[in-house]
């Protein structure tokens, strides 16, 4: 994968419509989280305290809709490279 490509987008992910209200409350929160520092740790945080998701069931779908990909590098490098918009964008789509 050349992950640069996944990086700037677009990007084509498949969603679980299980998911659709957790991705919509990861946009919500993303859209009032500070991106300096580590925006990853942030939002996971949040959205673990606002769901009670855990493990594999509160990371996955969020990889899934930032990157289109089930496993990469580690998120917390990765989310400040596609950014603000663009994340909120992807977890809005």
């Amino acid at each position: 994968v050349e992950w640069w490509k996944v990086i700037e987008g677009p990007i084509a992910a498949e969603r679980d419509p299980a998911d659709a209200d957790f991705l919509a409350a990861a946009a919500r929160i993303a859209d009032t989280l500070p991106w300096d520092g580590d925006p990853w740790h942030a939002l996971t945080a949040a959205l673990k305290a606002e769901t009670g998701r855990s493990g594999k069931a509160l990371f996955l779908p969020l990889r899934r809709a930032l990157t289109a990909h089930d496993h990469g590098p580690d998120m917390k490098a990765l989310l400040p490279l596609i950014g603000r918009t663009r994340a909120i964008s992807r977890l809005s789509a």
